[in-house]
């Protein structure tokens, strides 16, 4: 079959990853394989380096724009026509509403739409919330089958109208990661802050890998650190990735005092390498789908801390294999730091349980396997 994804940006986030390893997956199973995406970012380089074929979209982002979205639907019409693909594989809110309109118009017989989480579940006013249902609903509309990566979005999605059988639950899976030793991870992230590595080793450290961008709720964290801090001073919070709140939280950081104790690595290839650096992992965030780092931590049996929203709940079984707190409330992420780190049996015991979750049901080969069967099955 041809294959066209589609997807917003170009950056390296979990909805890029998915479309990576969807496209790599079906290169290998013999597919023509080809994805636009918005910029010229890190996917469509790892992309490239696997040899598939790319197709930049010039303008596509995330924020709304009547002339840049004009354009880039002329471009993603462009593209499609041009490509005639089989499939139409479609991610993330404005390339799927713009790419599954073009489609119908085109006629595709074969579009589906892979749901990273709705919008409609950010904080947002309601006037932006309503619209967001509207072109959600639309989109799904449009396309002739919707995957959800989680229980709790399948719901959701069951509530819109006239959308029939379209729906299917395939959450995600990772192949067991490669993991550098706790010593060369602590050393490479201690030379990234320019800590000396024998001060580092001696921290309790706390880390996330996460886009910088207001879902992922690390205006909370840095706002816990203070009651930490109290209690248990030689505790570090390590922030590794990049994004539009950088200098927002570097300047938090600041302003708080923090400046020993809060690090802002910024991006990092192969960031989840190093995972094993952290004592403890947290994601705070107060919007998600089902995020690929909880997996990947899962796999490195750390202790996790996570916020109940998206499909985390139906990865973590919370008091037995992790700690989830409510989204936006930094003294509960200031209580469940200090539980772990003065309860450090209970913690590698909900490490190890995780672990044997991660191995058990979110495996890279029922996915690719689940999503292959979408492909083929649409008539």
């Amino acid at each position: 079959m041809k294959i066209l994804y589609l997807i917003t940006k170009s950056n390296w986030g979990g909805a890029q990853r998915h479309v990576f390893d969807l496209a790599v997956a079906s290169k290998n199973n013999g597919h023509d394989v080809v994805v636009a995406l918005g910029g010229d970012g890190i996917l469509r380089s790892k992309l490239e380096e696997q040899s598939i074929s790319t197709r930049p979209i010039t303008e596509l982002g995330r924020d709304v724009s009547v002339s840049k979205d004009a354009g880039s639907f002329k471009e993603i019409f462009s593209i499609i026509r041009r490509e005639k693909p089989d499939v139409l594989h479609l991610h993330s809110p404005k390339a799927a509403g713009l790419g599954a309109l073009a489609g119908r118009l085109l006629r595709i017989k074969k579009i589906i739409y892979t749901v990273h989480g709705w919008a409609f579940n950010e904080n947002r006013p309601l006037h932006q919330k309503i619209a967001i249902i509207l072109f959600s609903w639309l989109t799904t509309i449009f396309s002739h089958k919707i995957i959800l990566l989680s229980e709790k979005e399948l719901s959701q999605t069951l509530s819109f109208p006239f959308i029939g059988g379209k729906t299917i639950l395939i959450p995600l899976g990772i192949g067991a990661p490669v993991f550098i030793s706790v010593d060369g991870a602590r050393q490479f992230i201690a030379k990234k802050i320019e800590v000396p590595f024998a001060d580092f080793n001696k921290k309790t450290i706390i880390g996330t890998i996460a886009e910088l961008h207001t879902n992922k709720g690390l205006v909370f964290l840095i706002q816990a650190v203070k009651d930490v801090v109290a209690k248990h001073p030689h505790a570090v919070i390590i922030i590794i990735g990049d994004g539009e709140q950088r200098s927002y939280l570097e300047k938090m950081t600041k302003e708080l005092g923090l400046e020993k104790h809060v690090y802002l690595t910024g991006y990092i290839s192969s960031a989840s390498e190093y995972i094993k650096a952290f004592d403890i992992f947290i994601l705070p965030s107060v919007k998600e789908g089902l995020p690929y780092t909880i997996l990947e931590a899962g796999y490195a049996g750390l202790p996790i801390i996570a916020t109940t929203v998206g499909g985390i709940p139906e990865i973590i079984d919370d008091m037995k294999s992790g700690i989830l707190i409510q989204p936006r409330k930094p003294a509960e992420i200031a209580h469940a730091i200090n539980f772990y780190i003065e309860h450090l049996d209970v913690a590698r015991q909900y490490g190890r349980a995780l672990n044997e979750t991660m191995k058990k049901k979110f495996t890279l080969e029922r996915m690719l396997k689940d999503t292959e069967k979408v492909y083929t099955a649409i008539s």
